[in-house]
């Protein structure tokens, strides 16, 4: 598996971003960020949490 595909906990994912876990479900509802549900928890690719921690890098903005 390669950096592109790798997946992590959407919990993993709120930390890296440094947003509550509830916001960063909202971004995985809303398509922000890209996942799938395997055994009850939710992943994300890294690729997805990297595109939105460059948007937000600049934008200047910390709302994610």
């Amino acid at each position: 598996m390669d950096r592109e595909d790798e997946m992590i906990g959407l919990a993993m994912a709120a930390a890296k971003l440094k947003i509550p876990y509830q916001d960063a479900h909202r971004l995985l509802l809303v398509g922000r960020l890209t996942g799938e549900k395997r055994g009850g928890r939710w992943f994300v690719s890294v690729a997805s949490v990297t595109h939105v921690l460059h948007e937000r890098e600049a934008t200047g903005s910390q709302v994610p």
